[in-house]
């Protein structure tokens, strides 16, 4: 029986979706949490094989959570919006598959079964997204933020960033979480991953 864990900050959508898995014999929901904190405590508390994973919480986005809980569960996102960026970078935080609520039932399970397989179940449309060329992900930042971007990749400190290009260390914040903002990530490390894989 495959323990799961949702995560969604609608109540009845958790109460609908634990209501519908606990009719069935393979799968036992052993928490629900409405946030990026409570689901952080919850996973820790309950050890869940599968975690249903919202992306819009009211406390951050749920691409924050993938990284964190991937390396010890399955984390399937389950949501009502089709983001090319947020689908790309959801797969390579590590989620095992993209589902959105507008499945039916049988299909939901099915997919949670294949999950549960070790499988990595797509909505086709999702798979459509990650199979056509990859628009360059940092083509909405400033050239301004392209300049922060790259210091951080050079491992440069936010004040270092200031200093170097005359701004102050508050306006370099702000430009950082501009950047985390159009590039769909939750931090630095993230972003700079990001600027390294497109060599800035």
């Amino acid at each position: 029986m495959a323990r799961i864990l949702i995560v969604d900050d609608h109540p009845v959508v958790r109460a609908g979706l634990r209501a519908f898995l606990e009719l069935q014999e393979d799968f036992e929901v052993v928490g629900e949490a409405g946030s990026l904190a409570e689901a952080r405590r919850r996973a820790a508390e309950t050890r869940p094989q599968l975690v249903l994973l919202d992306l819009e919480l009211p406390d951050g986005s749920g691409l924050t959570l993938i990284s964190e809980l991937a390396r010890q569960t399955r984390v399937l996102v389950l949501t009502s919006f089709l983001d090319e960026g947020k689908v790309r970078r959801a797969m390579r935080l590590g989620a095992s598959g993209y589902l959105l609520k507008h499945d039916g039932p049988a299909a939901l399970l099915d997919k949670l079964r294949a999950a549960d397989r070790g499988e990595m179940p797509l909505d086709p449309r999702a798979v459509r997204l990650l199979a056509s060329p990859e628009a360059d992900p940092l083509s909405d930042l400033t050239t301004r933020e392209r300049e922060v971007l790259r210091r951080m990749a050079q491992g440069l400190s936010n004040k270092r960033i200031a200093s170097a290009l005359g701004i102050s260390e508050k306006t370099v914040k702000t430009h950082a979480g501009h950047i985390f903002a159009k590039l769909h990530v939750p931090g630095r490390v993230q972003a700079v991953l990001i600027a390294k894989e497109r060599g800035l």
